[in-house]
């Protein structure tokens, strides 16, 4: 069983209306192309291992300082995409920097939280 993060890259211009995981929709996020996403992962980590998949989609496993890492996106623009860790480690180190670096907003789905780019903070619930 793995733990699993939602990728999105909210728009700039709603951010601040993002506060919860009911908030996320056409209105607030951008479509991802899957090649643009493809190579800015392979610089940021170029030890990443790309497949392509029989749908037209992309599987990309990382072994990382502190996990295993597991990057599916499909063939098609989207509004998310998917990072699989291991389930029995403590810490999830990549996600951050994605985040960070991509300007992404992650949900995690195990502990039901989003994980923000760095530069901007929301205070919410969970």
């Amino acid at each position: 069983m793995s733990y699993d993060f939602m990728m999105m890259k909210p728009k700039a211009d709603v951010m601040a209306e993002i506060e919860s995981l009911e908030d996320l929709g056409e209105h607030t996020l951008l479509r991802q192309d899957p090649a643009t996403l493809v190579e800015a992962l392979s610089s940021l980590f170029p030890e990443l291992a790309w497949n392509k998949e029989s749908d037209g989609g992309w599987f990309g496993s990382l072994e990382g300082s502190d996990t295993w890492y597991e990057f599916r996106i499909g063939a098609e623009p989207d509004y998310s995409w998917s990072v699989c860790t291991s389930r029995l480690t403590n810490t999830r180190s990549l996600v951050p920097i994605i985040c960070d670096t991509l300007g992404l907003l992650a949900f995690d789905g195990q502990a039901n939280l989003l994980i923000w780019p760095a530069g901007y903070s929301y205070s919410h619930d969970s």
